[in-house]
């Protein structure tokens, strides 16, 4: 469910002239026994590394440094619909879109 979220956000950001990697990690663990040279390669050098998760930040760190952007959920509790939930902890293409545009305008 989050790769649509990213592609759709890949999509508005290079309409707005931002170039944009989307990458599915999965598994950590089978990525992390890939070799370092394929793991550069995949995740690339963007001076913004985005994490989206329908779940908590933690692990992401490790992939986009303490400085990259994670759009996810900070806490539990809340009961509802995947259309309802998203919104509410903001994990949407329109909240990475944001979030990504307010980093590279130095906001």
């Amino acid at each position: 469910s989050e790769v649509g979220i990213a592609l759709a956000a890949r999509e508005a950001l290079e309409k707005h002239g931002h170039p944009t990697r989307v990458v599915s990690v999965p598994c950590f663990e089978l990525f992390d026994k890939q070799s370092a040279d394929y793991r550069k390669k995949t995740i690339g050098n963007a001076p913004i590394k985005i994490a989206i998760e329908a779940g908590i930040r933690q692990g992401w760190d490790y992939f986009i440094g303490t400085d990259g952007i994670f759009i996810g959920m900070t806490g539990f509790g809340a009961s509802g619909t995947i259309e309802q939930l998203y919104p509410h902890f903001g994990i949407t293409a329109e909240a990475t879109v944001k979030a990504a545009e307010a980093r590279l305008h130095g906001e």
